[in-house]
């Protein structure tokens, strides 16, 4: 299965190699990608711990798509993490994928929500405007759903008939409070409705939380997701663009030099063709 993984590396000092010095922080960065690697799929797809004390210590937390395997959460996470063998310059990365998600800090960032994030969609993949607003009201009624899920997220899905279905699934960090979960779903949603405007499939990624809306079902058979069939709300009128509770938000990007780990699994000639065909986004 594709993997596509973005890897973002956060406000500090300006660009540079990361040294080969294996310093107590760098280990106790390594110890933490192990436990995340481990425990993650052990724990319905979701685990945060620290390693270290003082100013050697790190946070982290992964979490993997709510409606994939543990087996699959598990070659997610080795193919984002296996390779990172830590980075004292940069001590706050994110990892971002479709199908995991890792956040390493420098202080404890557990519960705090971050604004960085990626959308994409195919570009050839263009849906009726009616479709998509009915679709696009599906996702704003998870936006307020799933902050009240035991394990914060939810699928649900939709008949358009003759378009037959759009499928949507919605899900927070775990960490987050009920309402710092829907204040970044609402945030996601407000910020990137006009770059996936009538498109049929597109994702909203980052650690905090993340959307996914296709109009073919990817659910994963073997699992018992929460799937609700939603009728949409009202639809959102111009007016709607009220600005949204700040909430705990840190945000910003910086790129480590040799900084992308990519696993060995992913299909380079279908990553090209996806880039090719693909139109990414993001905003801090």
């Amino acid at each position: 299965m594709l993997l596509i993984l973005l890897l973002l590396i956060l406000p500090g000092s300006g660009h540079g190699q990361c040294s080969t010095a294996n310093t107590t922080f760098q280990k106790n960065q390594q110890i933490l990608v192990n436990l995340l690697i481990k425990n993650a799929p052990l724990q319905h797809g979701f685990y945060n711990s620290s390693v270290g004390n003082n100013s050697d210590k790190v946070y982290g937390a992964s979490q993997c798509k709510a409606n994939i395997s543990s087996n699959h959460c598990a070659s997610c996470l080795n193919s984002s993490l296996g390779s990172y063998n830590g980075c004292p310059e940069f001590p706050e990365v994110e990892f971002v994928s479709s199908f995991c998600t890792t956040k390493i800090y420098n202080k404890n960032i557990i519960g705090v929500w971050t604004n960085h994030t990626t959308a994409k969609y195919p570009i050839q993949a263009l849906d009726d405007p009616l479709v998509f607003s009915k679709g696009f009201s599906m996702m704003q009624d998870l936006a307020s759903t799933v902050p009240y899920q035991p394990l914060m997220f939810q699928a649900a899905e939709m008949d358009v008939g003759i378009y037959g279905k759009r499928y949507g699934l919605a899900q927070c960090g775990r960490d987050l409070s009920m309402l710092n979960c829907r204040y970044c779903l609402e945030d996601r949603l407000f910020r990137y409705r006009s770059f996936v405007q009538n498109r049929t499939r597109w994702e909203i990624l980052g650690y905090s939380c993340s959307m996914w809306y296709s109009n073919v079902s990817d659910t994963d058979k073997n699992l018992n997701a929460s799937v609700a069939e939603i009728t949409p709300s009202a639809l959102p009128s111009p007016s709607d663009n009220q600005v949204l509770p700040p909430g705990s938000v840190t945000s910003g990007a910086k790129r480590c030099h040799g900084g992308m780990w990519i696993g060995t699994n992913i299909w380079i000639i279908a990553l090209t063709k996806l880039l090719l065909a693909t139109q990414v986004f993001h905003l801090s």
